[in-house]
Order: structure tokens, then sequence, then C-alpha cells
């Protein structure tokens, strides 16, 4: 028997050959005809009559065609986007990594809105194979055993098989096969079938292979101490974020005073104090605001003109500070507006006149600051005496004494129990490291939480805006890299960070012979090195286990 066969502008004649095989196997020599003419592999999705009839390839030949028929072909290319647009309904997406080129070779099985089963092979955004079945083409698999269906490789090792599996002259499975280069092993995974009539039904999915090791059971490997150099500062079991740091001092300090003009200077909150977020120039402020109510108990109406002030140095001497006035704008403890114009320092206050009025005393701090941090600065005493100035326009001087102390010797900042009270999720790792020159405290930390319905860990840190999903597929894909490096211990360089304070290198521990990562050690520093902390973290277990 032969055929004739018209595909665009190219006409050839073929004989059929073997008769009692299926038209698949006329698709593959066709192909092969028209291979040289097409950019692109050249596949046969679909042989119509010349009246337009479709011919299934699972039928035999001699039971589909008639001798010196007219064929027209349909390439793949052409057919496989209008067609996928139709497979609507996904029963499964089998998909397994390939590392050394970043992507999923994927295997997908549903149904398209015609009731046709579908099984398409491809990546994310590249259609590979796409065959069709309805449920007369399905009962045409009648031999008991495996039958290839369709089938891709690139040649580099990456390879997706999907089999129908026949029980009883019944098709009961769909299994996928998929390997990668970077897979050590295929991996095998199936989903039962069950044919009645016209409809077809999804069952039981089944992996059969993994291709990477799952993570079954806790790590055995014993983490080692965590080794710090340099010098931190205490931690202190109060949080950092509702008690300012450990800032200011207590009402029994405020200061009343009434000056030589008769006017009363009443104190009516603590003195609080915040050093400036960045430097200029080698150096920041420290600042100190206290709020007054000021009452103008002379009979004449007087002015306040001038503010100004000074500290006792750790030294025990009095040295000038920067003084401002200024005026609250919210019920924010650091939120003023402050009087930095000197044409407008003028203060009026008439007979028996009540105002609120606030000092802004500051110290210029030489060094780097990276962080606002609420409390006085290290190089100043932790008792701070501040002594302000205020002349009216009667040239009378009123003093006015405050104090400042932190409640703690070293800021205070986060640790593990003020961190876990304001994250939803249990945090299973934590480490830090300090910044003395910048009294700053740099952390990372890991999280269990989910992801799809998977567990992950959650990988974040205070110094850098990235967070990332540790799962057992980034995992895997450590285990490969060190592989091909022969790294037992290898550098995950996109985990690493830093800024101009802290930075951190993430490590994982492979053993080569189980295929797996047994923990992650993360390096973190501050700026001048002085300072580290180096800390292992024991990979759990990931599968069958609720997070």
């Amino acid at each position: 028997m032969r055929v004739k066969v018209l595909w665009k502008e190219h006409k050839f004649i073929l004989p059929t050959g073997k008769n009692n095989v299926k038209v698949s196997d006329l698709f593959r020599d066709i192909a092969s005809k028209f291979a040289s003419y097409s950019l692109e592999e050249f596949i046969v999705s679909e042989l119509k009559t010349i009246d337009g009839f479709i011919i299934s390839p699972h039928y035999l030949i001699e039971e589909a065609i008639v001798d010196n028929e007219t064929l027209v072909v349909v390439d793949f290319e052409s057919w496989k986007n209008e067609q996928f647009k139709l497979c609507n309904k996904s029963f499964v997406l089998f998909a397994l990594e390939n590392f050394e080129q970043d992507n999923k070779l994927r295997v997908n099985i549903g149904l398209n809105t015609l009731n046709k089963l579908f099984v398409s092979i491809g990546l994310y955004n590249k259609l590979y194979r796409l065959e069709l079945f309805d449920s007369s083409d399905l009962r045409a698999f009648h031999k008991d055993g495996d039958h290839v269906v369709t089938h891709w490789e690139d040649g580099k090792g990456n390879v997706a098989k999907v089999f129908f599996v026949v029980e009883g002259g019944v098709v009961k499975t769909v299994r996928a096969e998929i390997s990668t280069e970077s897979a050590p092993i295929p991996q095998i995974q199936s989903i039962n079938i069950l044919v009645s009539g016209n409809k077809i039904e999804a069952g039981e999915i089944k992996t059969i292979q993994n291709a990477y090791a799952p993570y079954t059971e806790d790590s055995t490997v014993t983490p080692q101490d965590e080794v710090r150099t340099g010098k931190s500062y205490q931690d202190y079991d109060i949080d950092y974020y509702v008690t300012d740091g450990g800032n200011g001092t207590d009402a029994s300090n405020h200061a009343v005073v009434t000056g030589p003009s008769n006017i009363r200077f009443e104190q009516t909150d603590i003195t609080r104090a915040e050093m400036s977020q960045y430097s200029n120039n080698g150096v920041f402020w420290n600042s100190f605001y206290t709020d007054f109510q000021i009452t103008n108990n002379d009979p004449d109406r007087i002015t306040l003109s001038k503010i100004s002030a000074e500290y006792q140095d750790i030294a025990g001497e009095w040295k000038p500070m920067s003084a401002l006035f200024g005026t609250k704008r919210s019920n924010s403890n650091y939120d003023y507006n402050w009087r930095t114009d000197s044409s407008n320092i003028i203060i009026p206050l008439d007979p028996r006149d009540t105002i609120k009025l606030s000092f802004n005393t500051r110290v210029e701090i030489k060094g780097d600051n990276s962080e606002r941090r609420y409390r006085s600065h290290h190089s100043l005493p932790n008792v701070l005496n501040i002594k302000v100035h205020v002349t009216d326009d009667k040239q009378k001087v009123t003093t006015i004494p405050l104090l400042y102390k932190n409640k703690t010797e070293d800021p205070v900042f986060p640790i593990l129990k003020t961190r876990q009270a304001r994250v939803d999720k249990p945090i299973v790792f934590f480490q830090t490291v300090d910044n003395l020159k910048t009294t700053n405290r740099g952390w990372v930390q890991l999280t269990k939480s989910t992801n799809d319905n998977k567990n992950i860990l959650v990988y974040s840190s205070n110094f850098s805006s990235s967070q990332h999903y540790i799962s057992e597929v980034s995992l895997h894909e450590a285990v490969y890299q060190a592989s091909k490096n022969k790294e037992s211990k290898y550098k995950i360089s996109h985990y690493s960070a830093s800024n101009s304070d802290f930075s951190v290198e993430v490590f994982a521990h492979i053993d080569f012979e189980k295929k797996r990562v047994t923990s992650l050690v993360f390096e973190l520093f501050d700026s001048t090195k002085t300072n580290s902390s180096v800390k292992y973290f024991p990979i759990p277990k990931f599968v069958d286990e609720k997070w």
C-alpha cells in the first residue's frame, strides 16, 4: 500500500510498509521525509483525509487508510498552540528540576475541553510534545504491558517518557519517567485513570522513585557549638520594640524650676534620647528631647528669646552643646517641629499664660551610626547631666537641670524571644553579631513555613531586603553544585548578604554518600571583621511532617 502525503507546498508518495502496525508508525516515516524542509524538529501531530477527516494514530494502518489515499499532514508547531489552549483541566503535573539549566522538565496529564486525555512534555514556557486520546483511543490499547505514548530527549541527559500501563486489556495507569542532567536517577511517578463510557477520570497518584533523596528524617550530624570572636553587647530580656531600646529615666528626675523672671518650667515627661540615623562628615547628633509646661507668673508680658545648654562629659567637665526650642507635632515621642531659624525663636508669654514647649539639647558625636538609636552614646556618661539656660527679654537667665540615664548599660537589641513575639511562624535558628563601631546588631533567622503545601525554611536578615525560601529543591541543588565542584563545604553564593555594617556567608555541609545536605553554616561578620559568629543549623525532616 502507498499513500500520497501533502504538507504545505511539499508532496510525496510513500509506501506504508506493514499494514498491521499503528498509524503512529506512519507518523514517524512521514516526519523523516519532511524533516529537511522544516527549521524546527518535524513532528506529525495529525493526519487528515483530503476531505478533512482526522485519522487516529492509535488505529492500525489497514483499519484507517485505503491504498493510494491522499493524506494532509498537520505538523506539531502548527497544531500545538491551538490544541494546548483546550487542555484546561490538569490531573497532575510531574516535574523534575534541571539545576544545570535552571529549569524543570514537566509532564502534564489531564483533560481537554473535548473530554480527551492529554499528555504533554515541556518546560514552563516551551511545549515539546502533546498527545491526545479519547476514550476509544484508550480502548485501542488492549495488550497487557507498558506502551510508550510519548517521548522526548535532547541528547544531554534530559529525557521524558510517558507510558500507558495496560492490565486486563484496559489502560489502568499513566506512568511518567523523567530524567535531567542534574538528577542522579530518573524520577518515576504515576496516576491511575478510569475509563467509563466516554468519561475519563483521575485516580490515585503515586511516586515510585524519587530522583533526589528526600529529607525524611532529621540530620544525625551533631552540630558544633557556636564560635564567636570579638566583643558583643549584652542580651536583655526587654522588648526593644516597645521600650524604645531601654530609653530614659523615671518621673522622680523631672525638673521643676521657677526662674528670676517668675516663669515656671515644669518637666512633663522623661527626657528621651535619640542618635540620628546617618553620619555626616564623620559626626552625628545625639539629641535629648524634654517636654515642658511653662507658666508666666509675672504680671508683665515676658518673651523667651534665647536657649543654650551644656553637658558634663565623662571626665566631669562641662562642655557646650546645641539647644533648640520646639513643639510636638503629634503624639509620637520623637515627632517635633524644631525652631532652627534664629529669627523664629521668640516665645512670647502674656501674664498667666501657660504653654507647652520642648527642648532639644544636642551633642555632636564623632563616629558612625547607621541606625536610629534611642539612648545616649557610650562615649557619654550613662548618667548624663545637662543644664539648659533660657534667656528672656529682661536679660534674666533661668537654668534648668536635666538628667538622662539609659535604662541599660548596653543598647537593647532584638533577641530570639523578642523576635519570636513578632513572627507568627516558629523561629528555629537565630544568630547575631554586634558592630560596636556603629552601635548596631545584625541578625539572621530561619523560620518554619509552608509554600504550595510543602515545608520550607524562610531565611532572612535585618541587613538585607532579600528573603529566601529554603526547600528540599534548594538543598538538592546545593548537593548537585557541590558535587560538580567536589566541595563538601559548599558556599551558597546567592544566600550571601551584606551592607555597610554586616555581612553573612552561608555554606552547606554535604554528605556525598547520602547525597544530602547535613547542615547549613552561617558565618556572620561586622564590617571591621573583628566581631564574628559561626553557627551551624542541622537540616530537619522536611517531608511527612506538619510544620
